[in-house]
């Protein structure tokens, strides 16, 4: 047998090109972890150990989820590429810290089941299946989703949804919605920046978040343009379109710390296989997903909107693929017109001085 070929758990064999393609995508989801990490931290100092047994249940339902589902498909094994991890984490995060253990389970298995096997590997998906089992829990059961716990105590962890110890508090996604504010408190701020008030429980550190933001541009510049493009857009749509009366500066601080907003812009836009291949593309694509979100939160029927936002951006990656080529192949035809008619200007000035010769 040769060296380069590795037998899968079934018998049959990982071609070189195989093995280059989950090394590719180990990397990546390898990178997202670092990124997820101080998020999971915070969400496990604010909500206590709930927060981190929600986040293993999820990874073990994607793991349990891939795997049986690529044996049931008759397809090779996948779950060394981490993808399947990061899923679960990722949605585990945007979900709060009161959720019922079946409905993490229930989002992460259509991530999984509807959103990323039937398109083959984490390289060749059509959307985001983080965001896919978002929007699927969103509609069906919005009630859990947006029900948010308030910080419990230090030491203690946050109790499930419908308990009678449960007390729900108020996210700033709700505040924007009745048109509040946070005031003019320092403290009001700082709460913000690290995430000591009501919401989804991995997406509330601010700080946190703009660590991953900077580790992204230095390993990621490319989903950095995304992320970046989105943020900016939203931002100015929060400028244009104020949600709350105290001010556009606050509307702009409020919307994009808000629910998951930001952690939407790193973790389920930004995937890079389904990326535009261009620079102008993904600053597009990025844009787009940026006014999609506000148009969501502003016109929606539910406070967050940002999931849909990303799979309807995700849908039409092939739009943002082209219409960059088509602007650089008119700019290389006006170019090479240029270059003829200066040919030809040269040609006749030679003409010219022959004749008068």
């Amino acid at each position: 047998m040769r060296q380069d070929i590795a037998p899968q758990a079934d018998g049959r064999l990982f071609t070189p090109e195989m093995k280059a393609e989950i090394r590719t995508t180990q990397k990546q989801m390898l990178d997202r972890l670092v990124m997820l990490f101080a998020p999971t931290i915070m969400a496990w100092y604010y909500y206590g150990s709930r927060a981190l047994w929600l986040v293993c249940i999820a990874v073990l339902t994607a793991l349990v989820c891939e795997g049986l589902g690529m044996k049931i498909l008759g397809q090779r094994t996948t779950l060394r590429d981490l993808s399947a991890v990061v899923t679960g984490v990722t949605l585990a995060l945007c979900l709060p810290a009161s959720s019922p253990a079946w409905l993490v389970i229930l989002a992460v298995a259509f991530a999984i089941l509807a959103a990323k096997l039937p398109f083959g590997t984490a390289r060749s998906l059509l959307f985001s299946p983080a965001a896919a089992g978002l929007a699927f829990v969103t509609v069906c059961l919005p009630q859990y989703v947006f029900t948010y716990p308030a910080l419990p105590a230090a030491g203690e962890s946050a109790p499930v949804y419908g308990s009678s110890m449960f007390t729900a508090g108020v996210s700033l996604t709700q505040m924007l919605q009745n048109s509040a504010s946070l005031g003019g408190e320092l403290a009001n701020y700082l709460d913000v920046l690290v995430g000591a008030h009501a919401g989804p429980m991995g997406t509330g550190c601010i700080i946190a978040l703009l660590g991953a933001l900077v580790y992204l541009l230095v390993r990621r510049p490319k989903q950095f343009t995304t992320a970046a493009g989105f943020l900016a857009a939203a931002a100015l749509m929060a400028v244009l379109f104020p949600r709350t009366t105290a001010g556009r500066g606050q509307s702009v601080v409020m919307e994009l710390c808000g629910g998951m907003l930001l952690f939407a812009a790193l973790f389920l836009l930004s995937e890079e296989p389904l990326l535009p291949k261009t620079f102008y593309g993904r600053l597009a694509y990025g844009v787009c997903g940026g006014v999609f979100c506000m148009l969501f939160r502003i016109f929606g029927t539910f406070e967050e909107g940002v999931m849909f936002a990303v799979l309807l951006t995700q849908a039409l990656t092939g739009a943002f693929n082209k219409l960059p080529d088509a602007a650089f192949r008119r700019r290389l035809q006006a170019h090479a017109r240029r270059k003829r008619r200066s040919k030809a200007g040269t040609a006749q000035n030679a003409e010219g001085g022959l004749t008068d010769a």
